[in-house]
């Protein structure tokens, strides 16, 4: 028998989170303080999910037969996965409000799969090209403009861009119209994405 916990921002506690077996196909769900019990074999796989937050697969291989599988979801970006993650009754909304706001200035992006799904889970608007990134309601007499790309300060190709690590990325912020001119002038016409890395000296 396997217990243990299950969490999003490593404090809340998630309610009527799903975990599978794998191997069986047995469900079973975390009560409203997220702790959960389900029975394994010790080579099955476990996936937690609740809606709204991204889905975590664990193995039992190396777990001790006393050890707790905890596990903390991360939540996905957006407005509309903020309304399922309450929505579903996950956890209450004060309650999630209070941490997006105390724990989540700094967000982890570990999550994602490269830069280019940060940009579009997070800003309304953007369009992801073969070799760009278009950003719409900017200022341009020629719509085919891209985005300028900039990384820890440097100007950088969309080549470089779409390389950076989602694990490495600190901050991601996109700037359009009248803030973007300001600062970079007619480089900044399609607007500028700018990201701050964690190596940044």
């Amino acid at each position: 028998m396997v217990v243990g916990k299950i969490t999003t921002f490593g404090v809340f506690g998630i309610n009527k989170a799903s975990v599978i077996n794998d191997s069986s196909g047995f469900e079973t769900f975390s009560d409203s303080l997220g702790f959960y019990s389900v029975s394994c074999n010790p080579e099955d796989k476990l996936t937690f999910s609740a809606n709204g937050f991204f889905s975590e697969k664990v193995s039992l291989k190396n777990i001790s037969e006393n050890d707790s599988v905890n596990v903390d979801l991360k939540l996905k970006k957006g407005k509309k996965n903020i309304s399922y993650a309450t929505g579903f009754g996950h956890i209450d909304e004060k309650r999630l409000n209070y941490a997006i706001e105390h724990f989540g200035s700094q967000p982890d992006y570990s999550s994602y799969r490269n830069i280019m799904e940060i940009l579009e889970g997070r800003v309304s608007g953007v369009t992801i090209k073969n070799n760009g990134i278009s950003i719409r309601g900017t200022n341009t007499l020629n719509n085919d403009t891209d985005a300028l790309l900039i990384v820890d300060g440097t100007v950088v190709s969309f080549q470089v861009f779409q390389n950076i690590p989602p694990v490495q990325v600190k901050t991601i912020d996109v700037l359009k119209g009248a803030a973007a001119s300001a600062r970079y002038g007619s480089r900044g016409m399609g607007g500028v994405v700018i990201v701050e890395t964690k190596t940044k000296n």
